[in-house]
């Protein structure tokens, strides 16, 4: 059968369901080797017919060799100093925050400068605000002075004068106001555009604390940001896991699915052959299945038969004249089978043939149903060579309760009847 199917490549589905997957598996490799020996020998017969042409672009790959001699390999993780995979994502995490918190200190500094100066373009100047002069005030008594008016005229008019005079306003000193200006997470605090400019003017150090300061709220953003960007990414972790775990979920409960169904088409398969074997003209067995050159015509000829010979032989009926449990009349070979195609292994029942002048004996076995002819002239033995014969058809089967048949199966249980139309036809005679 191994040479059948490695000739031809093919593999009967009946056959292939009858094996394990081990066998399966040793059948495939057995295969395979076929079609490779098969394509080496084309090959080889191709090659000695078909002139070799040598190719003048070669291409090779070189790798780099270690202190071995063997192909220098590096496996990130293994070496003591190689990072995780979690300090180098906190690492490029820190460096992203400092380049955020640079620009927007950046950005800060821009914003403070302008307003600065939009603080000294507003501010009036110092001198507008200075008080007046003494040369540039005017005397009030010389505005109206004559000189050619008498004492007592002049006199008057110093008086009047006096009495209308007011002392000129004397300028108050700037009041500075201190001025915010607030970020979106910090607010930082300035006073007036002169005292920025008095303390620059007497402070030199004053570009070395806008540097820590610039620094200090450099730092500060950044680890402000580094902490924002880890939380995001422990959140995008968090949904990702939870996400696997639903995929996870959902892949296992189609699998259950899958499996359920493969289990049902399986079910639908084996039960789908069980039938077919049970249905096939190819399981009676061999051994007794030598079918007499006697032939009956019909079915009418089989009645008439055993209510002639068989009935007055009591074949079928024990010794009170009852019908043997096991004895079904005549049905057909598919109606033998319905019957045992749902009873445990080792039933049986007896029935009329239509193929030779005797009798049926259907088994339930464990892989199939198996169908033996027994002859009933002279004597009861199974169709083959050299057959053990009996007296009557029970003592064969009882015979057969102890005594295996064809494969070592021996008759367990009579299979109940399930209509009793078979036998009423043929003992209609003592019923009416």
């Amino acid at each position: 059968m191994l040479q059948q199917i490695l000739r031809d490549m093919y593999v009967d589905p009946e056959i292939l369901a009858e094996l394990d997957e081990q066998q399966k598996q040793t059948l495939f490799c057995k295969m395979r080797e076929e079609q490779v020996r098969r394509w080496k020998s084309w090959n080889d017969k191709l090659g000695d017919d078909t002139p070799k042409i040598q190719s003048t672009k070669k291409k090779s790959v070189s790798f780099l060799k270690g202190d071995d001699g063997e192909p220098w390999v590096w496996v990130m993780g293994e070496h003591k100093n190689d990072k995780s995979i979690e300090d180098i994502l906190k690492e490029e995490a820190r460096e992203k925050a400092r380049q955020m918190a640079e620009k927007e200190a950046e950005q800060l500094r821009k914003q403070m400068e302008a307003h600065l100066s939009e603080y000294m373009d507003l501010t009036p100047k110092i001198e507008e605000l200075a008080p007046p002069k003494l040369d540039d005030y005017v005397d009030p008594y010389q505005d109206d002075m004559d000189i050619y008016c008498s004492v007592e005229e002049i006199r008057e008019k110093m008086k009047t004068n006096h009495q209308n005079y007011q002392k000129p306003p004397i300028p108050k000193k700037p009041n500075y106001q201190l001025n915010s200006y607030q970020t979106k997470n910090n607010k930082f605090n300035f006073v007036d555009t002169r005292e920025v400019l008095q303390e620059i003017s007497l402070n030199s150090q004053v570009s070395q604390r806008v540097a820590l300061w610039e620094k200090k709220m450099t730092e500060q953003r950044t680890t402000e940001i580094f902490k924002c960007i880890r939380k995001k990414q422990e959140q995008v972790a968090k949904e990702a896991e939870e996400e696997e775990k639903k995929k996870e979920q959902y892949w296992q409960e189609q699998e259950r699915k899958a499996k359920e169904a493969e289990q049902q088409i399986r079910e639908i398969a084996r039960r789908a052959r069980a039938e077919h074997r049970l249905t096939s003209d190819r399981e009676i067995d061999t051994n007794y299945s030598t079918v007499n050159s006697g032939v009956p015509p019909n079915r009418q000829a089989v009645i008439d038969w055993y209510k002639q010979t068989e009935k007055l032989r009591l074949t079928g009926l024990d010794n009170f004249s009852n019908v043997e449990p096991w004895f079904h009349g005549l049905i057909t070979r598919s109606q033998a089978e319905k019957l045992l195609l749902d009873q445990p292994y080792g039933t049986f029942l007896v029935r009329l043939s239509e193929k030779i002048w005797g009798y049926t004996i259907s088994y339930r076995a464990q892989e199939k149903c198996k169908h033996y002819l027994v002859n009933a002239l002279p004597k009861y033995g199974f169709s083959g060579a050299n057959p053990l014969e009996h007296n009557s058809l029970g003592d064969l089967i009882n015979y057969h309760y102890t005594q295996p048949l064809t494969g070592g199966d021996k008759l367990q249980r009579p299979c109940p009847r399930m209509n009793s139309s078979a036998i009423d036809e043929l003992f209609e005679t003592n019923n009416n």
